[in-house]
């Protein structure tokens, strides 16, 4: 089969734009450190970049939960420490009205007038709000979640979720019925156990001097009650850390894994360019060796 110098020439020129193609991209490499500039550069590893960036972006979303999920259970532990210690200090004077059979009325009023100032100081702990959103209010977005009267206006049974993973969710709020009660006839809240202690002390008659005693004991229940609650929001606490923790390395993880698809190996790349230089410049001298003008040429 004959061979023409038109088919030797268009041989060479596809050596010598295959060589040049293959040059450029390597320069391309070298310079931006970037090995996929484009999907045709690697259809497979373009794909495997994209699913790696879609975590990325889902690990992003997660780290932003985290921050916010510890902005709330930060919130609700404080405010739970501060409820925990008012408390106390409820008890520690309805003791002292309990157990002082001679208090004058006006010690008596005294004491009351205090347990009045824990109550108000207490209500405003348990309407605490994080981002306009009431921390004990559960997945109700009332404004308040305990009204002055003392009766819980939120939703019992119920937080609020964030997720932190692909597999997990954790509550970054509290049931503030099961804190300080619902203030219900079954479940007395802790403000209205003040309300009937206060009321009690009052009276200066000592007809209610009973009622003292049953809401000492009413308030060392909610304390207890109170400390439950404390402790569950303090392992969710935990669970957020943890997660945290978790993600961090993630985040790592996964950065490693895209520039491995998508960032040039600048040792590997520089040896490649030399050797594809040399290539191309090898192929220029073999097409010039190779297609010498003759007689015939200019002829034709």
């Amino acid at each position: 089969m004959r061979i023409t110098s038109s088919q030797i020439a268009y041989g060479s020129a596809q050596n010598i734009a295959a060589a040049k193609a293959r040059l450029s991209q390597l320069q391309q490499q070298s310079s931006s450190g970037v090995a996929l500039a484009k999907p045709s550069d690697d259809p497979a590893g373009t794909a495997a970049a994209m699913k790696v960036r879609a975590q990325q972006r889902a690990n992003t979303q997660y780290s932003t939960n985290l921050d916010d999920a510890n902005a709330w259970l930060s919130t609700v532990d404080s405010t739970l420490t501060s409820s925990e210690n008012l408390v106390r200090q409820a008890v520690d004077l309805t003791t002292q009205g309990a157990s002082t059979g001679g208090l004058s009325a006006s010690a008596r009023v005294a004491l009351a007038n205090q347990l009045d100032g824990v109550r108000a100081d207490l209500l405003n702990q348990a309407n605490t709000k994080y981002l306009g959103r009431s921390v004990f209010a559960g997945s109700s977005d009332t404004a308040s979640a305990f009204a002055p009267s003392g009766a819980f206006a939120g939703t019992a049974g119920t937080t609020v979720q964030r997720r932190i993973s692909g597999t997990e969710t954790v509550p970054v709020s509290a049931d503030g019925a099961a804190a300080f009660g619902a203030g219900t006839a079954g479940s007395p809240s802790v403000f209205q156990t003040i309300d009937a202690i206060s009321a009690a002390l009052r009276d200066t008659t000592g007809a209610s001097d009973s009622a003292i005693t049953t809401g000492l004991t009413a308030l060392q229940g909610g304390l207890a009650q109170m400390s439950a609650t404390h402790a569950t929001v303090g392992a969710n606490y935990a669970r957020v850390t943890a997660a945290k923790s978790a993600n961090a390395n993630e985040s790592v993880t996964l950065e490693t894994q895209r520039s491995g698809i998508e960032d040039a190996d600048t040792t590997t790349v520089l040896l490649d360019l030399k050797t594809q230089e040399l290539a191309y410049q090898t192929a220029l001298q073999v097409a010039a060796q190779s297609i010498q003008p003759t007689l015939m040429s200019f002829l034709q």
